[in-house]
C-alpha cells in the first residue's frame, strides 16, 4: 500500500522560492520540479496559477502561513470608516455577515471573460440549454451584456485608440459604458443603460426625459452596484407585467449574484466561453454599433456642409445610442440567439445597412479626412476591447459611496461643458 502523503501548508516565502526556481529552469518538466520541493503536482500549478499574489510587490507577510482574511476584512472596515469621518465605528466579530445580509452582497466565483474557448464545454452548454430553458418561451428568455463606446471619437481618431483599453481614467471622459439586453426573438428589447463619468453632465440641464437611462461613477465602466440596481428595476418592471424571465449574464466582476429577484431567473453562462454562447457578443453588439457610427457618420458630414467641427455631448449620444439599438432588427437578435445554441425560429439574416449607401457615405468621409487605410469597420470596431469592469482601488470605493457635494456637481458640468478640448475635430489627424 502506497504511503500517504503527509499534508503541509507552505508559507509565503517558501511558494516565493519554488515561483522563483520554476522561473529559472524553465526546461525543467512540472512534475520533477514537484518532486523536488517534495509537493504534489497538482499543489505546483495551483501556485503558479496565483504567482502574481506571491510576487515580491504584494506585500504579503513571507512568514504567513495563510491569509487571515477576518482580519484583513476588519482592518479594510475600520480604515473605510476613518475616511468616511465615522472615527468611532468598530468592527464586531458579526458585524460582516450582517452587514451582508443587510445589503445582500454575496462573493460567488467570479471568471473573466479572456482566455482560450474549450470547444468541448460549449458542446456540453449546449446540449444542456434545451433543459435550461424548459417552461420559458422563447420570448421570455433573455441575455444582457456591456460593451464600451468612444461616443465622440470620429474617424480621423480611429488608429490612436484603437488600442486603448481605457482601464483607468485618463480617457474616461471620452467613453460610456453600454448595457444592452434583448429577449431571444427580440421583440423585447430592454432599454439601454448607459454609465458615464460623471453624475450630473451639463447637457442634462432643464432635460426632464432621457432616451436611455443612465448612472454614473468616475470610470464610466459598469460595478456590481449599477447592475443590482439595474437587476431590480427590470424585476419591478417584469412583476407589473405578470412576466416571468430567464436571463443568461457573462461572468464579469461586476455581475454578483442578487438572491431575492421574484421575476428574473439568472443563469450565467460558462467562464471563458462568451465569444461562442453569448448571443449579444455573436453580431448583436456589433450591429447596435455599426448604427451608431453611422449616424456619428452622418453628423460629421452635416457639419461639414455647415463648415462646423463636430461636437457630441452625453446627451447627444444617448439619443443616438438609442436610434441605434431600434434599429437592429429582429433577425439579426434572432440569428444571433440561434448562433450560440438557443432554439429559436428565424428566418435568413439580411444586412442591417443597405451595403451602397454605406459605402458611398464612407467614400465622402475618407475623401474629407484623407483615411484612405480606414474602413467603415475599423472606424465600428476599433473599440471593442474598451473594459467595462474591473477591480476597484480603495479610492474607488470611498469615492462611490460619498455624498455628491455642490463643488463635485459643479465640476461634473464643467468637465462635460469642456468641447473644444477634448471633442475630436475634423482636420486634427
Amino acid at each position: 500500500m502506497a504511503q500517504k502523503r503527509k499534508r503541509c501548508s507552505l508559507s509565503v516565502a517558501e511558494k516565493r522560492n519554488i515561483i522563483n526556481y520554476v522561473d529559472q529552469n524553465p526546461m525543467t518538466k512540472k512534475l520533477d520540479i514537484a518532486n523536488k520541493f517534495g509537493i504534489p503536482a497538482s499543489t505546483l500549478a495551483t501556485i503558479l496559477k496565483s504567482k502574481d499574489k506571491f510576487s515580491e510587490e504584494s506585500g504579503l507577510n513571507v512568514n504567513s502561513k495563510r491569509l487571515k482574511s477576518c482580519e484583513f476584512k476588519d482592518e479594510k472596515a475600520q480604515r473605510f470608516a476613518v475616511e468616511l469621518g465615522h472615527e468611532g465605528f468598530r468592527a464586531s466579530n458579526g458585524w460582516l455577515q450582517n452587514f451582508k445580509k443587510r445589503n445582500e452582497v454575496v462573493f460567488p466565483k467570479i471568471c473573466g471573460e479572456s482566455g482560450s474557448v474549450n470547444e468541448q464545454v460549449c458542446d456540453d452548454w449546449k446540449d444542456k440549454l434545451a433543459e435550461l430553458t424548459t417552461g420559458y418561451d422563447p420570448e421570455d428568455i433573455f441575455n444582457a451584456d456591456e460593451t464600451g463606446l468612444f461616443y465622440k471619437c470620429l474617424p480621423d481618431k480611429t488608429l490612436s485608440f484603437k488600442s486603448d483599453k481605457c482601464n483607468g481614467v485618463k480617457n474616461s471622459k471620452l467613453r460610456l459604458t453600454v448595457l444592452l439586453g434583448t429577449n431571444c426573438t427580440g421583440t423585447y428589447k430592454l432599454k439601454p443603460l448607459i454609465i458615464g463619468k460623471y453624475q450630473k453632465p451639463r447637457c442634462f440641464m432643464n432635460v426632464n426625459n432621457l432616451p436611455t437611462d443612465y448612472t454614473s461613477n468616475h470610470k464610466a465602466w459598469m460595478t456590481s452596484d449599477a447592475f443590482c440596481n439595474w437587476l431590480k428595476s427590470l424585476d419591478k418592471e417584469m412583476k407589473k407585467k405578470n412576466k416571468k424571465i430567464l436571463m443568461f449574464i457573462d461572468n464579469c466582476t461586476a455581475h454578483g449574484e442578487i438572491p431575492n429577484l421574484k421575476n428574473i431567473k439568472i443563469k450565467y453562462l460558462p467562464p471563458n466561453t462568451t465569444s461562442k454562447l453569448q448571443p449579444l457578443d455573436q453580431g448583436i453588439i456589433q450591429s447596435f454599433k455599426m448604427h451608431y457610427r453611422k449616424e456619428v457618420v452622418r453628423r460629421f458630414l452635416a457639419d461639414v456642409e455647415r463648415q462646423t467641427p463636430t461636437t457630441i455631448d452625453v446627451l447627444q449620444a444617448m439619443w443616438m445610442i438609442a436610434k441605434a439599438w431600434n434599429l437592429v432588427t429582429e433577425k439579426t437578435i434572432a440569428n444571433c440567439f440561434k448562433k450560440s445554441g438557443f432554439k429559436v425560429t428565424c428566418e435568413d439574416e439580411e444586412d442591417d445597412l443597405p451595403v451602397a449607401e454605406l459605402a458611398r457615405t464612407w467614400q465622402k468621409v475618407q475623401e474629407e479626412l484623407h483615411l484612405q487605410e480606414i474602413d467603415f469597420e475599423d472606424f465600428v470596431t476599433f473599440d471593442n476591447d474598451l473594459a467595462i469592469c474591473g477591480e476597484l482601488t480603495d479610492a474607488d470605493i470611498v469615492t462611490s459611496v460619498l455624498p455628491v457635494t455642490n463643488a463635485d456637481a459643479d465640476e461634473d458640468e464643467e468637465e462635460e461643458g469642456e468641447i473644444d478640448e477634448h471633442n475630436f475635430t475634423i482636420k486634427d489627424a
